[in-house]
């Protein structure tokens, strides 16, 4: 949450980008047809995970932002998350992140790698019940902005257990990324839902002046507005052998501009890396690339942003 977090909208002539939600069956359907042949099988190595909240540095005393990293399944799946409290309501716009928190935290559950449509309807669930919550917060405190955003994922397999995906459920500007360490490629898998989202969508501008425009934090979906499951975005992605997800509040790409994110993960993503386990250290990549964030924000440069920063990793196994 920024300093001026008053940041939902409803504008009139704003035609959002289009992200289908159809049925859960039709979802599973498809997926279940464009299984990849370089689809990691299910194998005894397990998901790794870590993540990072940072306050934001002008009220160090408490942050809107809530990131989840866990491993499920016995390792074999895990989840990942990244909630921002919006409405300038302070520490009660927390409460609105932790309130998806709490639910998505209940996903651990599974005692086996989730199918796609078990992971679906869950994650719909989960959020839609926090903004069941937040709707009775916004009446208990009489701010009917108090809100949050959400990207959260969750690794399940799919019918014949062979190969997993990533599941994606998402709703405003938090975002989740995809990035192979090989190629030191990223890549955006969800769609803001922002008006300069929109305008970028449309083609109207480009990806740095979407970066730099001053409305970029103005948002036209959260958890609260939702009125069914089916408004929440989902996303079913192919989990390739050794990518890292990464869900993140907008306090790190507002500030680290798109050209700069790819070379911030790739440098941090070296520094923690142990040439003799050969293993990266997520947590030390989480806290460095909040550390990139709040360095820009202390330059007070045109475009940086002070706000809450988080940030959840998933690594898939090699």
């Amino acid at each position: 949450m920024s300093e001026d977090d008053s940041r939902f909208i409803q504008p009139k002539d704003l035609v959002p980008p289009q992200t289908e939600v159809a049925s859960i069956d039709n979802e599973v359907a498809s997926t279940n047809n464009e299984v990849a042949s370089t689809n990691i099988e299910l194998a005894s190595t397990n998901i790794e995970v870590a993540s990072t909240v940072a306050a934001n540095p002008r009220h160090p005393d408490y942050s809107a932002d809530r990131a989840l990293a866990k491993q499920i399944a016995g390792g074999k799946s895990g989840i990942i998350a990244a909630m921002d409290g919006v409405g300038s309501g302070g520490k009660d716009s927390a409460r609105a992140a932790q309130f998806v928190l709490i639910q998505l935290m209940g996903l651990d559950k599974f005692e086996k790698t989730p199918t796609i449509s078990q992971a679906i309807v869950e994650l719909k669930n989960a959020i839609f019940k926090a903004r069941n919550q937040i709707k009775s917060l916004q009446t208990e405190t009489g701010n009917d902005e108090l809100d949050t955003t959400v990207s959260a994922g969750i690794v399940c397999a799919s019918p014949d257990g062979k190969n997993r995906f990533l599941v994606v459920a998402h709703v405003g500007d938090s975002r989740i990324y995809k990035y192979n360490p090989e190629t030191a490629v990223l890549i955006q898998l969800t769609k803001d839902h922002s008006l300069v989202g929109a305008l970028l969508a449309a083609g109207v501008i480009t990806i740095q002046e979407a970066h730099q425009h001053p409305h970029r934090n103005q948002i036209y979906k959260s958890v609260g507005s939702l009125n069914a499951p089916k408004d929440i975005d989902i996303l079913v992605i192919p989990l390739q052998a050794g990518d890292i997800y990464f869900a993140m509040s907008d306090g790190i790409p507002d500030n680290i501009s798109p050209s700069g994110l790819p070379v911030a993960i790739t440098e941090e993503y070296q520094k923690s890396y142990d040439r003799s386990s050969k293993r990266s250290n997520l947590r030390m990549l989480a806290k460095a690339l909040i550390q990139r964030a709040q360095n820009i924000m202390s330059t007070l440069s045109q475009h940086s942003k002070y706000d809450d920063a988080c940030v959840a990793i998933l690594k898939a196994p090699d």
